[in-house]
């Protein structure tokens, strides 16, 4: 899911929390990750209407499983069920359902191969990544302004391919740009929370925190 204009996480940055004192079973089947995981249920719906170029169709299902994206984050923090699992499982529901679409997008839409190929790289980057800093620090690096307006342009990407609306066309490769450049500029961002917080890295005139 494109990571996205909404998130689980309070706030950006990295932050800690308990995992409620829950056992495993309870942290894991919680409304919230139900609701994540329904995003992998719509996926294949997702997939069949774009190889039968039902574009429109497969824009209604994306719509529903963005809808339940940004739900589960707000109701995970209603319920007082937020957990690094949780976190865990969003991220990673995110990632397969991006990756996956966009690889469909590269067969029926003429999306260019190392569009998808850059942001599928850089989501196991960041990804791992995240699982490194919650394994060594017991924390979770959660989405911030840059992060967001990524998930945003690629939100906006994949509906630009799946629709394919021939007045916008001469725009593909403002597109293709605008993608491009935000791939990169979000993962230095990535690139120095990590490590921020792994090897308390600052840039000049950072105070230290």
């Amino acid at each position: 899911m494109p990571a996205r204009c909404s998130s689980r996480r309070p706030r950006p940055g990295v932050t800690n929390h308990p995992d409620n004192h829950q056992s495993g079973a309870g942290r894991l089947v919680t409304v919230p990750n139900i609701l994540s995981l329904s995003r992998i249920v719509l996926l294949p719906v997702v997939l069949l209407f774009l190889f039968r170029r039902q574009g429109i169709a497969a824009v209604a299902v994306m719509a529903v499983s963005w809808v339940t994206d940004a739900l589960d984050g707000y109701l995970a923090r209603r319920l007082n069920q937020v957990t690094n699992m949780g976190r865990v499982l969003d991220h990673l529901v995110d990632k397969v359902w991006i990756g996956t679409v966009l690889i469909c997008l590269v067969y029926v839409s003429d999306l260019p191969l190392f569009i998808a190929a850059a942001v599928i790289l850089r989501d196991i980057l960041i990804l791992s990544g995240s699982m490194v800093i919650m394994k060594t620090k017991g924390s979770f690096v959660s989405s911030d302004v840059v992060g967001k307006t990524t998930g945003c342009a690629f939100a906006l990407m994949i509906l630009f391919y799946t629709l394919r609306i021939p007045a916008l066309m001469r725009y593909t490769t403002a597109v293709n740009y605008t993608v491009g450049v935000l791939i990169a500029v979000s993962f230095v961002n990535y690139t120095a929370v990590f490590l921020r917080k792994m090897v308390r890295f600052r840039l000049p005139g950072e105070e230290a925190q």
